[in-house]
């Protein structure tokens, strides 16, 4: 029988009349379902009146709706969006990688970028800049010190599937300590033993206590089972530097190169058997650029999408950088661009000549006109968040008076148009000397065996061809071949020149700055030679390719002054950059400078951990003033460090970093791409 379908039944007078209410409602208690099959809905339009029907079906619809509000307000309080492993990310970068081991990557930022990711150290930084643990699990600091004894983590592999264990820490440090090997390293860990009590045990032994020896543990550990067989004269070279096995979050995948043999692309995989929380991020791509401008620049990659993001936007392609979608990230880095003198040069030996030049030269117009006020002028070795820093700051007022004034004591003035005449006149007269020798004939002489004698008639023939060479000789030509050279050579806006006092007029005062050929330090360097020319001083600038200058130029020490950036990094110390150990490669004292003074400082900053902070601010400060006195350098500011990439990726969350690598900080919590999970929102 259809669900409540109307019936009828026939009354003692022969007519029908309807079931009553009590009928219908008794038959559906005869009904075993409670509620309606798909049958019986069916005949709800039998049962039901128009009016009826249309109040049941906006019911349902009121119905139905409201279950799924129901089911989004219950999904939105216990579902929540995560992020998913999901997405590459390519990312450009302006050099070539040279060797990507952490014993050598401290002399290539690029080596620095790929090694931050692929290797781990016994610490690391946080992306709050605060040292915690790494492979370690924990450490103690012995009273005096000098002992650091690290408990290591036991659940890590490499990437190859071997074990980790105190022997590769122990394998590192052996290398690092091993002169054959040449790692930059050494200086920082030549006087500290390491040794393995256990398998997941290792003690660090100092022979004198060193404030930043727990920073320099987030070096990254190679592994023995890899390195252990190879002669350390032979591991700088070794073709296993271009394929890094590490314990890090990423593994090396592979290496691309151009035909020509130029690295294109290092590609990095996710490991997934990373001892913490493996990252998002399935692949980093890194590609290599030789230049920011032109059709195939990094800036044109990104613009056209062919990249994610680029390492380092200077600030003259910020504009061009800018576009929607894509995230400028401007960070706070521990770094300064000085000028650095070269005291092996004759004359910046001389202090009072160091001095003078530090007011010639204005550092606030550089910040404006260069880096569009984006970065902050310095007077000294110590940044702002520095111990000492507030009590060591000494401003040098620019004034080319004063600099004129402090130079006329020590050198005489040389007006330009005189100095050009005089190199004219001398040039004009070596070159025709030259051209008589040239020319001049073969003339015979007497040997001492009894050669014959020239005669008379011979000497008045040579004297004869000597006037003929001379008188063919065009010196009119010969002086304006040379005057057409100093036009080139010599600048037209620098009005005068100086020479030491008493002496050669031709030896003015002439200094080589070198720098990268970047636009940055090509503009400065421009800059800079312009304000010393105004000062009677004759600057010749060299760019060199940027991937170039360790080895062309900071190995050799071959420059007058160097336009160059130093990163200190997190930990204040600046025994590498002012001790005079550092003063060979691969130490970093650039200026050459020594002063026992500021040894004796640097020395007791490093070795002094019982002292209180306003004592080692105190040792800071009479070390800041040392070198603000002396001039070794002159400091011109800090810029910021700018960061870009397109908006589609999420998580990144860095502000302050100690080197640019550090910008992968927090590379665990980088995204793309989200799922939805049980939760709860906050």
């Amino acid at each position: 029988m259809p669900f409540l379908k109307k019936h009828t039944a026939v009354s003692g007078s022969g007519k029908k009349k309807q079931r009553s209410a009590h009928d219908v409602a008794l038959l559906s208690r005869l009904s075993r379902r409670k509620f309606p099959t798909p049958r019986q809905l069916s005949q709800i339009s039998a049962v039901l009146s128009f009016k009826e029907r249309i109040v049941f079906w906006v019911a349902m619809v009121v119905f139905v709706f409201s279950l799924g509000s129901i089911a989004v307000v219950v999904a939105d309080t216990y579902r929540v969006s995560v992020p998913k492993v999901a997405g590459i990310y390519r990312e450009g970068v302006i050099g070539s990688p040279q060797s990507l081991n952490p014993l050598f990557s401290t002399l290539n930022e690029v080596d620095q970028d790929i090694v931050s990711l692929v290797y781990s150290g016994l610490l690391r930084y946080d992306s709050a800049r605060r040292l915690v643990p790494d492979l370690a699990v924990k450490y103690d600091v012995s009273p005096d010190a000098k002992t650091y004894t690290f408990e290591l983590k036991q659940n890590v592999v490499w990437h190859d599937g071997e074990p980790f264990t105190a022997a590769d820490v122990v394998h590192t440090f052996e290398l690092i300590q091993d002169t054959g090997v040449g790692s930059p390293l050494y200086v920082s860990f030549q006087k500290v033993s390491v040794s393995a009590p256990s398998e997941y045990t290792v003690v660090f032994v100092l022979e004198e206590p060193f404030t930043g020896f727990l920073p320099s543990l987030t070096l990254g550990i190679i592994p023995k089972h890899v390195w252990g067989s190879l002669p350390s004269s032979q591991i700088r070279l070794a073709q296993r530097n271009l394929q890094p096995i590490g314990t890090g979050p990423f593994q090396f995948k592979r290496l691309v190169k151009s035909p020509e043999g130029f690295v294109e692309s290092v590609e990095l995989a996710r490991f997934s058997d990373f001892y913490r929380n493996p990252p998002y991020l399935k692949e980093i791509i890194f590609q290599f650029f030789g230049d920011y401008d032109g059709p195939t620049g990094v800036v044109s990659a990104l613009r056209e999408g062919k990249i994610d993001g680029i390492s380092f936007v200077p600030y003259e392609y910020r504009e061009r950088v800018k576009r929607k979608h894509i995230v400028l990230n401007t960070l706070q880095l521990p770094q300064y661009t000085a000028l650095f003198l070269n005291q092996k040069n004759e004359i910046l030996k001389d202090r009072a000549v160091r001095t003078a030049l530090v007011s010639a030269i204005d550092k606030n117009r550089i910040v404006a006109d260069v880096l569009d006020s984006e970065a902050t002028a310095i007077s000294g070795p110590l940044l702002s968040d520095f111990p000492g820093y507030a009590e060591s700051v000494t401003t040098t007022q620019f004034s080319f008076e004063e600099t004129n004034q402090s130079l006329d004591v020590l050198y005489d003035r040389l007006s330009a148009a005189d100095y050009r005449t005089m190199l004219l006149d001398a040039r004009t007269s070596e070159r025709i000397q030259e051209e008589q020798k040239k020319n001049m004939p073969p003339v015979a002489t007497s040997t001492e065996e009894g050669g014959s004698m020239q005669s008379v008639d011979d000497e008045n023939s040579s004297g004869e061809a000597i006037a003929t060479v001379t008188s063919t000789i065009d010196e009119a030509l010969i002086r304006e071949e040379i005057s057409k050279e100093l036009e080139l050579e010599l600048d037209p806006a620098q009005l005068f020149y100086r020479y030491k006092k008493g002496g050669d007029k031709k030896q003015v005062i002439g200094f080589e700055l070198v720098t990268a050929a970047t636009p940055e330090y090509a503009k400065v360097a421009e800059i800079i030679a312009g304000y010393l020319q105004e000062v009677g001083i004759r600057v010749k600038v060299r760019l060199v390719d940027a991937q170039d200058i360790t080895r062309e130029v900071l190995r050799s020490r071959n420059y007058d002054m160097l336009l160059y950036g130093v990163i200190i990094g997190s930990d204040p110390d600046q025994y590498p950059f002012w001790h005079s150990s550092q003063i060979a490669y691969p130490g970093l004292n650039l200026s050459q400078y020594a002063n026992k003074n500021v040894d004796q400082l640097l020395e007791k900053i490093r070795t002094n951990t019982t002292s209180s902070t306003e004592e080692i601010a105190k040792l800071y400060t009479d070390f800041s003033n040392a070198i603000v006195t002396d001039v070794p350098a002159i400091f011109l500011y800090t810029p910021t460090y700018t960061y870009a990439f397109t908006d589609e990726i999420k998580g990144f969350s860095i502000q302050r970093i100690a080197k640019p690598s550090d910008r992968f900080s927090n590379i665990f919590d980088w995204y793309v791409a989200e799922k939805k999970v049980w939760g709860r929102n906050n």
